[in-house]
């Protein structure tokens, strides 16, 4: 196949996998992005408890999506050697492993609404806000871990579409249940931003017996059997997946909670900063999904490839997503930077908000590039099931160089919420150098092997 066809034939290939991920993706991060907006409307107060709530939340929970996201190599490759049974056994255990994770989080979840007033000098009715949102979200933990699981099934079987109707369906069904819960409709409290948390359980449920249904029931799915002979949890099956999730978990934690530990250090200097802070991990959390969703994908499309014995189209596959994925966000940069003070005019009207988080997102436009570049360099490493290197690389990155680097810049220096996003510009750029060197070197190695 010629050169330039072989690209757009593959970039093809991917994007089947990838643009229905990222639509389930956007709609599920897009239910914070509604949470913000709505609680925005409540009061300030408000707002800064969603978004320090939210921040303590998603440190867990994509530290814990680790396991899921080890899945995808594993069942890719499966797929792609054609090992029916494996492929069903192991999504079977994997759904198990997710779920007790996910009840392991909800417990840090509570324990974090205990203890988080410790850390606050706020207004006793934010503090209480703030937890209550903890405690509700947590109710969704289990849930949203293992539908979590089932995606990773659904993408290394390339049939995504119906994550992607069901995403859209929960975040429609956010919309009411979080003004429902909010302002107190049909006799229930009034819980304000806390109502969010609530919510959002909600919908992970809704998420996890869509999902459940579709790859016991649907067409497509039939021909894996899901459903049969499935066993209780089984030891011995979850050790591939911690061995390969662990490594994961702690690149996801150390990445996720960068942006955490920057909402907490910053929630101490008054609550327009964290609301500033919110508005932008919204936008950017949002923007994040496509090369997210590539990353998934060509995790995906490596396993498949490498199950399949063919190697140098597997290094074929991780080019044409990291090149498709720089050229996307490029645009989305540049989009971001021409659009942010209307973007953020959509949460906040107060003057030090708006002015403060203008600058924020013009330093978030400037990072879409490097950030897309790691993110899927990290995934397509993930696809040659190397997770150790990649785990290191992100320690020296975000924590080394993005909260050491931003403590320093916003304290030290005094750039406060600036110096933190400065630092952050300058770790994903060196991540993204660092991570598609060594994928080079694998994918090299794997050609010779």
């Amino acid at each position: 196949m010629h050169t330039k066809k072989r690209f757009f034939h593959e970039l093809y290939l991917l994007l089947a996998i990838a643009l229905p991920m990222m639509i389930a993706q956007v709609a599920q991060v897009g239910t914070g992005f509604v949470d913000t907006l709505m609680a925005s409307r409540v009061s300030r107060g408000d707002l800064a408890a969603v978004g320090l709530g939210s921040s303590v939340f998603a440190t867990i929970y994509i530290t814990l999506l680790a396991f899921p996201t080890a899945l995808n190599p594993l069942l890719s490759h499966a797929f792609g050697a054609k090992k029916w049974d494996e492929l069903r056994h192991t999504a079977q255990q994997g759904v198990w492993l997710c779920f007790i994770v996910g009840l392991i989080g909800a417990l840090l979840v509570v324990l974090s609404g205990i203890f988080l007033p410790n850390f606050l000098n706020w207004e006793d009715a934010t503090v209480r806000t703030t937890q209550l949102y903890l405690y509700g979200a947590a109710l969704g933990l289990p849930a949203a871990v293992a539908s979590r699981a089932l995606q990773s099934y659904a993408a290394a079987v390339s049939r995504t579409q119906e994550v992607m109707w069901i995403g859209i369906g929960g975040l429609i069904l956010n919309i009411p249940l979080n003004y429902i819960l909010i302002y107190g409709v049909f006799g229930l409290p009034k819980l304000g931003g806390a109502g969010c948390g609530f919510a959002t359980a909600v919908v992970f449920w809704f998420h996890f017996i869509g999902l459940w249904l579709v790859v016991s029931y649907h067409t497509y799915f039939k021909k894996f059997a899901f459903n049969q002979a499935f066993r209780l949890p089984e030891i011995a099956a979850f050790r591939p997946i911690i061995k390969l999730g662990v490594p994961i978990c702690f690149s996801f934690f150390i990445e996720v909670s960068l942006f955490s530990f920057i909402a907490i250090f910053i929630a101490r200097s008054g609550e327009h900063f964290v609301a500033v802070q919110q508005v932008a991990m919204t936008i950017s959390s949002i923007l994040y999904m496509l090369p997210q969703s590539l990353g998934a994908a060509v995790a995906a499309r490596i396993g498949q490839a490498l199950g399949a014995n063919t190697p140098r189209r597997a290094a074929h596959i991780a080019f044409v997503c990291i090149v498709s994925g720089a050229v996307g966000a490029l645009f989305v940069g540049v989009a971001l930077a021409v659009f942010r003070q209307p973007i953020v005019h959509l949460f906040s009207n107060d003057t030090a908000v708006l002015r403060l988080g203008r600058d924020i997102l013009l330093i978030a436009a400037a990072y879409q590039v490097v950030d897309a570049v790691q993110t899927i360099a990290a995934g397509a490493l993930r696809g040659y099931k190397a997770t150790k290197v990649p785990m290191m690389i992100h320690f020296a990155a975000f924590w080394l160089l993005g909260l050491g680097l931003g403590a320093y810049l916003c304290f030290g220096v005094g750039l406060q919420l600036h110096g933190f996003w400065y630092a952050l510009l300058i770790a994903l750029s060196a991540a993204s150098v660092l991570l598609t060197t060594y994928l080079a070197f694998v994918a090299k190695y794997a050609v010779k092997a």
